[in-house]
């Protein structure tokens, strides 16, 4: 082989070289993004939305000026301790809620419907059990007609929200309650769906911690995917890890949970709505106070187009036990996390944290071995060549080897910048 021809060889490797420094740095740096944009500067059609309660669309749109935030989703509860008739809506029960509230506005109700209402006193007026025989389906055919003819007809329907917990009168915590559960949710909806005029959507919404609590199998209580339209969850900043801070909560209480609920959803083919989340302040110290690290999170995460939230609904009120209201006053720095959050036209995912709020390097120590290496090759090769040049006489090269570059490997879903 002649000197030139060597060195054009050698010129090709060179370039070769360098070529493949350039996209390790361009794969290291789409590596890097994805943990910033999972889907590049986009914007998601999230559907923002608030509880700010009962039957008040004014404080909704105090909300938004509030908040920088354009909700088209109202959520609200049907009455839990007003009897069969106060749930249903019979006799103009529900104006108030309806005629003298929601209709006519321009909101879509996501609507808390109590499938085991109360009395005033508390008594529990029906069982789970008796439910998935469908005795009570008569109840849920007057509540159809009575949303349908309020124009509320394309509601969201939380039946028996948190059913997981045991604060609620409609609770399924073993195994036999949650058949019982899932029985009685096929009822309503198939009594539901029998009236004319109705879009409803069904959403089966247990709290998220139920996909991660070990002691419980949420997947006993689902009806299955002909009888639910979006799986919801409730994700409340709060915690009972320890240290109690911020980064341990998101790493080890909310993101695990949340990722739990949507591989779940979209193991059915569902999409996943926010049905409730907020801040906390708890009266047992489990609340994370004001939290700007969980609000920014929480938006990057449900506005991640991967994890397929379809809306949101933050719970802007302070409860029994648990403050929330993020526009109260006592949370100002989540508030302006809420407001960034929201105004942000890219479209982030919330990771794993580290405890000083940043993301791995690891990315950034990959791609800086590959390009230093292929650049210190490049050189090398070009040094090479011109020496090939001048003594081709002298020496004789072996053909350049063929580079192989480790594959990038891939990062887990959850990443955040």
């Amino acid at each position: 082989m002649s000197g030139m021809q060597e060195g054009r060889a050698s010129g090709a490797a060179a370039r070769a070289a360098f070529a493949i420094a350039c996209v390790a740095l361009c794969l290291a740096a789409i590596g890097f993004g994805t943990s910033a944009s999972a889907a590049g500067a986009s914007t998601v059609s999230l559907r923002e939305g608030v509880y700010t309660g009962a039957a008040d669309p004014s404080q909704i749109a105090a909300f938004d000026a509030t908040t920088g935030t354009h909700s088209t989703i109202a959520a609200d509860y049907l009455p839990t301790n007003s009897g069969w008739s106060g749930m249903d809506g019979r006799d103009g029960s529900l104006r108030w809620l309806f005629a003298q509230g929601w209709t006519g506005t321009p909101y879509t109700l996501s609507l808390g419907v109590p499938i085991i209402p109360t009395n005033s006193a508390g008594d529990r007026l029906g069982t789970l059990a008796r439910g998935a025989t469908g005795a009570y389906n008569a109840y849920f055919v007057t509540l159809a007609r009575t949303l349908v003819a309020a124009g509320e007809s394309d509601a969201y329907l939380r039946l028996g929200w948190e059913f997981d917990g045991g604060w609620t009168a409609w609770n399924a915590t073993t195994p036999t309650s949650e058949a019982n559960f899932a029985a009685y949710f096929r009822q309503i909806v198939r009594a539901m769906r029998s009236v004319p005029g109705e879009n409803f959507r069904f959403v089966w919404n247990p709290d998220a911690e139920a996909f991660t609590t070990q002691s419980y199998n949420v997947a006993l209580a689902y009806p299955g995917k002909a009888y639910v339209n979006v799986i919801g969850l409730d994700a409340y900043d709060q915690a009972w890890v320890k240290p109690l801070t911020p980064v341990n909560a998101w790493n080890e209480s909310t993101l695990p949970a949340l990722v739990a609920g949507e591989r779940f959803a979209t193991g059915h083919g569902k999409p996943l709505a926010m049905d409730e989340w907020g801040t906390a302040i708890r009266s047992d110290g489990h609340g994370l106070g004001d939290d700007p690290l969980y609000v920014s999170d929480m938006i990057a995460w449900m506005r991640n187009p991967a994890n397929h939230v379809l809306y949101e609904a933050y719970f802007d009120f302070d409860g029994r036990g648990t403050n929330s209201a993020i526009t109260d006053g006592r949370f100002p720095n989540s508030l302006a996390a809420f407001r960034t959050g929201f105004k942000r036209t890219d479209v982030r995912t919330a990771a794993v944290r580290t405890e000083a709020g940043g993301v791995n390097t690891v990315w950034f120590i990959l791609a800086a071995v590959v390009i230093t290496g292929g650049m210190g090759l490049y050189w090398r090769r070009r040094v090479r060549g011109n020496a090939r040049i001048d003594w081709a006489s002298r020496r004789i090269s072996p053909p350049a080897e063929d580079i192989v570059g480790t594959p990038v490997r891939e990062w887990a879903e959850q990443t955040r910048c």
